[in-house]
């Protein structure tokens, strides 16, 4: 496994392209592997994925003599992503620190937050065999599958929220004494104030709110940052892997919890998955995690929840009409806006 690049403070920062060319990165691709792996790697069956909003996704074949044929995932952090510029480092702690944890994630295989040759920051991982269900076809599954799957989702994240962070790599996350969570807030603010065509007032007056109420947390853990029913891969009846961990942090287990059961990840219901009623996650995470979950924690972020999904939209219309991000997924999210706010408005007044 190749660590993550340091660069002398004197050496400048490379010239990186406008924009991502496949075949630019394909080529940097198959020179990278060569080089880390000490054998000519060829690159076989490469292509984009369409899933995902923020890091452009590749499937691939890297073969070689020494090693033969292997299934490859490639993440690169566009310039003009929805969460540009960035950090290869909370998605290359989380696959280093829960290997072979209660929690299953992917292999890491390399990274650099430098570019290496590709031109932006990128890492590896093994492909894990399975689907990612859509949250909006929920209801064309089994009720007892999607029960399974469920129960797992949520003794998953349990398992999550007890491993001790400051024995991995997640404590140098935690830098300062300020609190991850309510920096978090701050720069959600701070994205919402950037301009833009459409501003809105309780979303200003809801973000400062927030800042000063933020609860204490029970206790800091690991938190995934988007666990949701769509961020994991499942194969023959199992989740075999949690996806997507760059906005992984130290914080408070009742964030990833009040996320997870966002109405908009599942299908609309107000149950998980479409089948387990909050009252249920609720028990079984607390008897799976041994963390005792506050209605009044719990509630606040919910709210917090949809402040954060309406300032992961605006940064969707920003990085498509002011930097040029080509995806047309989010062109249309301005039009889930007023819903989003609508219910932010709800949940603060059942949290203060």
């Amino acid at each position: 496994m190749q660590d993550v690049a340091k660069r002398p403070d004197d050496v400048p920062e490379p010239v990186r392209p406008a924009v991502v060319s496949d075949d630019a990165v394909r080529t940097a691709l198959a020179q990278h592997l060569s080089r880390i792996s000490g054998s000519r790697t060829e690159i076989a069956s490469f292509g984009r994925k369409s899933s995902g909003f923020s890091w452009i996704t590749y499937a691939f074949v890297a073969r070689s003599a020494a090693e033969g044929d292997r299934k490859l995932i490639l993440r690169v952090g566009p310039p003009n992503g929805l969460f540009a510029p960035y950090s290869v480092l909370p998605q290359v702690y989380a696959l280093q620190s829960l290997a072979g944890s209660g929690v299953p994630v992917p292999a890491l295989v390399s990274s650099e937050q430098h570019g290496a040759g590709i031109g932006f920051p990128f890492f590896i991982c093994e492909h894990v065999e399975g689907d990612v269900p859509a949250p909006w076809a929920a209801s064309e599954l089994d009720p007892d599958h999607k029960r399974t799957i469920a129960r797992q989702f949520v003794e998953i994240l349990a398992s999550l929220h007890r491993i001790d962070p400051g024995a991995t790599a997640f404590a140098s996350l935690q830098q300062g004494s300020q609190r991850a969570e309510v920096c978090a807030i701050a720069g959600w603010r701070a994205s919402l104030a950037r301009p833009t065509a459409r501003y809105y007032p309780l979303l200003d007056w809801g973000g400062r709110w927030l800042e000063d109420n933020c609860p204490q947390p029970p206790c800091r853990t690991i938190v995934h940052g988007d666990y949701r029913i769509g961020n994991f891969i499942e194969y023959n009846g199992r989740i075999a892997a949690i996806l997507d961990w760059e906005l992984t942090h130290l914080g408070d287990p009742h964030e990833d919890l009040a996320w997870a059961m966002m109405p908009t990840f599942n299908a609309r219901s107000r149950k998980l998955y479409g089948v387990l009623e909050r009252a249920e996650v609720i028990d079984l995470y607390q008897r799976a995690s041994g963390i005792a979950v506050s209605d009044k924690s719990l509630a606040f972020y919910e709210a917090y929840a949809l402040y954060q999904a309406a300032a992961i939209q605006m940064c969707a219309v920003r990085a498509f009409e002011v930097d040029r991000f080509n995806d047309m997924r989010l062109a249309v999210m301005a039009s889930q806006m007023p819903s989003i706010v609508r219910a932010f408005e709800r949940a603060l007044e059942a949290a203060a």
